[in-house]
């Protein structure tokens, strides 16, 4: 998941290898530990590869979860495991002869539960890693676009059937429009050393597509779009591929929660139909690919388009936008807060990002019905 959290390091050193192979020991493994190194290039959590000492045991993937991000952790790992034994089940009844690859297994501790809870509070878990996998941080073209519609349109139709109760929500108000909108204008009243003179322009922008951003919530309050289960992080780099850069599976579920398909569909076209960094400081190089755009629902809606309604696939491409404006909205509340929640390489880093999203938006906004005409084309 990327974010960029000013949060506190939780990070080990030193005593980093005693410690963690303790951890390591609470959970069901299958056999002994050869060496526990950093892995990956996350964010929120902090992540460990676990070698074990037998070629013929499989390794595993530690981590520990920010629990300054996600407030209930045993909550978001019941949400795991249940989606992750959902998918399994079906697999398994499809004939699918390799579903560790295809879904991935957290390991128990040796009480039962899906994590560890060290003496200064905080929460570990351990999954299985899945052997000669890989992953990409962007998309590169068309055909990958397509393969990454695919994986995250097969996650929403795997779990339209979930059975109830419903999901814990991992991070409350996540994709909340009014939520976002009441933090900007309490960013507004702060107006940290009067920053909101130099951005006159962007919260202009904010507040004349106000009453357009609210669509999808009042969409669903209406009744003509439910609540499904959503992704909520739906980049290329959180979708595993195998040797042949077949699909394996979905990653990083932490935020799986109750959501719109909207969030699924509409993140990953932000950030994989741009032909700009989210931080591009020349505005000119910022617009949507269509083609990228085109191929990313061709394989979505090939695996949903059986479960959505026609009012879902009708808003997909709103959701681009809205996607898009929601993310500019939150980077420039931020910057009038003082840079205070994300991560900054400068003063102006969130005021550019800002203006990166916002610019993004309006190109979106000449191409949506074009946009339009694709998505219907498909169906």
């Amino acid at each position: 998941m990327q974010e960029y959290y000013l949060i506190r390091e939780f990070k080990y050193i030193c005593i980093m290898d005693k410690r963690l192979q303790y951890i390591v020991s609470q959970f069901r493994i299958q056999s002994d530990i050869s060496d526990i190194v950093a892995f990956g290039n996350g964010h929120i959590n902090d992540t460990y590869l676990v070698i074990t000492k037998s070629e013929t045991t499989p390794d595993y993937v530690l981590q520990r979860k920010n629990h300054q991000v996600f407030k209930d952790v045993p909550g978001m790992m019941d949400n795991i495991v249940r989606v992750g034994n959902h998918i399994r089940e079906k697999l398994m009844n499809a004939g699918v002869a390799d579903d560790d690859r295809r879904v991935i297994t957290h390991i128990p501790t040796h009480s039962g539960a899906y994590f560890f809870q060290d003496d200064s509070e905080n929460f570990y878990t351990l999954c299985l890693r899945i052997a000669n996998s890989r992953s990409f941080e962007m998309i590169e073209n068309s055909h990958q676009a397509w393969l990454t519609g695919k994986a995250f349109g097969q996650f929403q139709n795997q779990l339209s059937d979930l059975p109830a109760p419903p999901l814990y929500e991992t991070i409350v108000d996540f994709h909340n429009i009014e939520f976002r909108y009441r933090n900007f204008r309490k960013a507004l009243a702060i107006n940290y050393n009067n920053r909101a003179a130099l951005v006159q322009k962007e919260i202009d922008f904010a507040l004349a597509h106000e009453i357009e951003m609210h669509t999808l919530l009042n969409a669903q309050r209406s009744g003509l779009i439910p609540m499904r289960i959503t992704h909520n992080d739906t980049k290329i780099n959180n979708v595993l591929f195998d040797e042949n850069n077949e699909v394996l599976c979905v990653i990083d579920l932490d935020t799986v929660m109750p959501g719109l398909v909207h969030f699924d569909f509409g993140d990953a076209i932000r950030t994989g139909a741009s032909t700009a960094a989210e931080d591009e400081t020349d505005l000119d190089k910022i617009t949507i690919d269509l083609n990228l755009f085109e191929a990313f629902a061709k394989g979505f809606l090939e695996e949903t388009k059986a479960v959505l309604t026609h009012s879902e696939i009708i808003l997909l491409p709103h959701s681009a936008k809205f996607m898009t404006f929601i993310m500019g909205l939150r980077f420039l509340t931020d910057y009038l807060e003082g840079d205070v929640y994300y991560k900054i390489k400068h003063p102006e880093h969130n005021v550019q990002r800002a203006r990166a999203q916002f610019r993004l938006v309006a190109e979106i906004g000449k191409h949506e019905a074009e946009m339009a005409e694709i998505v219907a084309g498909l169906v």
